[in-house]
């Protein structure tokens, strides 16, 4: 199946070609002849002589034009090399171009993935997000059935949509019969709880434990699920810093600090609430109530505010020290690569997991 650009010669470029030029030619100079010469009619005949002329050059050139001929499977090779290339906005247009010019092949849903693929590069969210949405269905198990399932879910993390991220690959979960699909899917969810357990979700920690409980013994040494569950278990294990003590030590100025392990902040809070405070009952003492009064003020402000950033602290070390764990098992997160055969199918990687990295925007 192919496309033609065709601007053949009309006529075809043979002797009779040359026949109807030398006609045509010929019948403007009898025009030309036949017209009285006038001032009248020297205007029409400059005009009959100038369209006749136009007319031969119009002939000739499309004698000498040459037809273009587009093949499915060139238009298909240019499309996928674009997008190898990265160069995601020509692979857009060509990607387009293919499905419209033959909608018939057998590659147009690999064309259709491979155009949502240039669109989510381009961050044209909606748009691959409509394409992954219909490549999804119906489910057949293809290659393009389950990458649209996690590109989809990847779209939605994209747009900060976490949630509808999460529910995707459960629906994939449950429509796929595949154990390394299954893997490969309960291993996204828990890397999505693991991040979400770095910004302190409540049960996220819990959540990807029990994914990566499912996991089958095959995928265990995939995806290195012990190692992943052992830092799941060490952040559960560790050493954590009350909200509550934090702002009841607080209370003597620089103690929530300084049970947080800020040492210097203790000390900077210590200081300057005792300077203010010594300072006001001075003033006070002196009879001077205005500039008590005033200092007072500004004394309570950096109290209440010691307390507040005690209580805060506290939450921050948390969040550093499950964070910290997290990072010395970053590396064990599966790349986010797609790998596409000379023909544009997905293949798997060898000795690689198959999945997408996550970053979820906070």
């Amino acid at each position: 199946m192919h496309h033609t650009i065709n601007n053949d010669c009309p006529f075809g470029f043979t002797s009779n070609n040359v026949q109807v030029i030398w006609f045509l030619f010929l019948s403007c100079g009898q025009a030309q002849g036949r017209i009285k010469s006038s001032r009248g009619s020297y205007n029409l005949k400059r005009l009959v002589f100038i369209g006749g002329l136009f007319t031969i050059l119009i002939i000739i050139s499309s004698c000498f034009a040459h037809g273009l001929t587009i093949t499915a499977d060139m238009q298909y090779d240019y499309a996928l090399a674009s997008q190898k290339e990265g160069a995601h906005e020509t692979a857009m247009v060509e990607w387009k171009r293919f499905i419209h010019f033959f909608p018939l092949d057998s590659r147009i849903p690999t064309a259709r993935f491979n155009l949502g693929i240039s669109l989510f590069h381009l961050k044209k969210w909606d748009q691959a997000r409509t394409i992954f949405q219909a490549q999804r269905f119906p489910y057949v198990g293809t290659y393009q059935n389950i990458e649209s399932f996690f590109m989809l879910s990847k779209t939605l993390l994209a747009q900060g949509r976490i949630q509808g991220a999460r529910r995707v690959l459960v629906d994939l979960l449950s429509a796929s019969e595949v154990t390394e699909v299954k893997d490969r899917v309960l291993c996204a969810l828990a890397w999505i709880s693991l991040h979400r357990a770095g910004d302190m979700e409540p049960g996220a920690l819990e959540q990807a434990d029990a994914f990566l409980s499912q996991i089958s013994g095959t995928g265990e040494a995939v995806f290195h699920t012990g190692e992943i569950r052992q830092a799941v278990k060490a952040i559960v294990n560790q050493e954590e810093k009350s909200p509550f003590v934090a702002g009841i030590t607080a209370l003597v100025p620089g103690g929530g600090f300084l049970y947080c392990q800020r040492y210097q902040d203790a000390l900077a809070a210590f200081i300057i609430n005792a300077g203010l405070i010594f300072a006001a009952h001075q003033s006070f003492d002196r009879g001077d109530n205005i500039l008590g009064g005033l200092l007072s003020v500004v004394e309570s402000g950096f109290y209440g505010g010691s307390i507040y950033g005690s209580i805060s602290s506290a939450h921050k070390y948390n969040r550093f020290k499950t964070r910290k764990t997290l990072h010395r098992i970053q590396h064990l997160e599966p790349l986010d690569i797609l790998y596409i055969n000379q023909d544009g199918a997905l293949k798997k990687p060898e000795n690689r997991a198959m999945l997408f990295s996550i970053q979820i925007p906070f």
